[in-house]
């Protein structure tokens, strides 16, 4: 099998023909809204362990590569109010070569199985309320392989850390509209595609047991 890493929001980048829409949103660029905060680091440590990574290097204000085309959170404050010709640019130029060399990826080796793992972080809160569980597994729970898969994983992670608290489809939905849904219907075989969140607050400590997590897995799969 194929293990495949990516990441929708690793960075906050602006192409400099877009940054005059930015002048007023530096701090926004920096908050979560901007990026997925301290998720880096967590993608570096990982990256060894599989066989293709690519990471999306804008901020999703400026488009955002996590959800379909005809979704209406495509656009961002910030640029849905751009001419029809800029939006198509930014689809053209930067939404679809991202979504197009990892759907091109997984159709190259779908005959050997991929393993795909879009990884993010979120928030501690959300509106008033403290979201306790530091790590969530997302996955379509009406697929048997991704299910059976996900239970394995929560295993190694409490192998690694008994104390953790792991929660399936948590704080969303691995169903919800995604990069990985998205690839699901693309690729009703073969692929299994899962999203794993961790809260920003702790990600840099859940590094290692994340790996070892995903090392033991591997050694079960293989």
């Amino acid at each position: 099998m194929i293990w495949l890493l990516s990441c929708e929001h690793y960075a906050n980048g602006i192409p400099l023909e877009y940054a005059h829409l930015f002048l007023k949103a530096v701090d926004v660029l920096e908050s979560h809204r901007g990026y997925d905060v301290r998720v880096a680091p967590m993608f570096i440590r990982l990256e060894p362990l599989f066989d293709q990574s690519e990471f999306y290097r804008y901020t999703r204000l400026l488009i955002e590569p996590n959800t379909s085309i005809h979704d209406r959170f495509l656009f961002s404050p910030f640029t849905t109010q751009l001419h029809r010709e800029k939006k198509s640019e930014l689809i053209s130029k930067y939404y679809l070569p991202y979504r197009n060399r990892i759907q091109t990826f997984v159709e190259e080796h779908l005959d050997q199985g991929v393993l795909h793992i879009s990884l993010h972080s979120f928030h501690p809160m959300h509106g008033n309320q403290f979201r306790e569980t530091p790590v969530g597994i997302g996955f379509d729970s009406k697929r048997r392989q991704e299910r059976e898969l996900a239970k394995v994983w929560k295993e190694q992670i409490k192998q690694m850390k008994p104390d953790a608290k792991v929660r399936f489809n948590y704080p969303y939905r691995g169903s919800s509209d995604a990069l990985t849904s998205y690839l699901r219907r693309c690729f009703p075989e073969n692929y299994l595609g899962f999203t794993l969140e961790v809260r920003n607050d702790v990600i840099l400590d859940y590094r290692k047991v994340i790996y070892e997590s995903l090392a033991n897995l591997r050694g079960v799969l293989d």
